[in-house]
């Protein structure tokens, strides 16, 4: 029978202590949710602060359009940021232009990034559930193979989910672990 202690147990010693530590450390991000901020505004402080605090340091946190992609793929990836990046400025310009605006869009009815170009707020969102395992792993081995890869998933997503504006708070989500 499972207990509050049992998960406990799990949650500390499942975790790799980079992960575990990371997750502590985001608390004072997060407990801005309370403070009047936006979701959106939550988020982007939040992937900011993971840039800043990137070791090694990645410099000063992107901007413009593609800004919010380079950051959530830097944390979904976890690791090998550095070639991950390159890997990124590397894409075919379809490729680099899907994975920016797909990651831009918020699911949040009439919300944007401040540090990103994109300004459709049209929706769905699109998640890709189990997109950081697949960047963490394939990703370490080919990190231009498998953002192509995340870019196609994402196409064939948005041909199934078409953007509405009526779907500006809409978020979808796509299961990659069934492929």
């Amino acid at each position: 029978v499972p207990t509050p202690l049992g998960g406990s147990e799990k949650f500390v010693l499942g975790f790799p202590l980079k992960v575990l530590s990371s997750f502590l450390s985001s608390f004072s991000i997060v407990a801005d949710l309370g403070n009047a901020q936006s979701e959106t505004t939550v988020s982007e402080n939040y992937l900011r602060w993971r840039w800043e605090t990137h070791k090694p340091s990645l410099g000063p946190p992107p901007c413009g359009l593609g800004a919010i992609a380079k950051m959530r793929l830097v944390v979904m990836a976890q690791g090998n940021s550095k070639m991950l990046l390159e890997a990124f400025r590397s894409l075919a310009e379809a490729d680099r232009r899907t994975l920016s605006e797909e990651l831009a869009r918020t699911g949040c009815e009439g919300q944007r990034y401040s540090t990103d170009g994109l300004m459709d707020t049209r929706g769905p969102a699109i998640l890709i559930y189990y997109g950081p395992a697949f960047l963490q792993k394939a990703g370490l081995l080919d990190p231009l193979g498998a953002m192509q890869v995340l870019a196609e998933l994402l196409r064939q997503a948005r041909a199934m989910w078409p953007l509405k504006t009526t779907l500006s708070g809409v978020s979808v989500t796509v299961r990659i672990d069934a492929l």
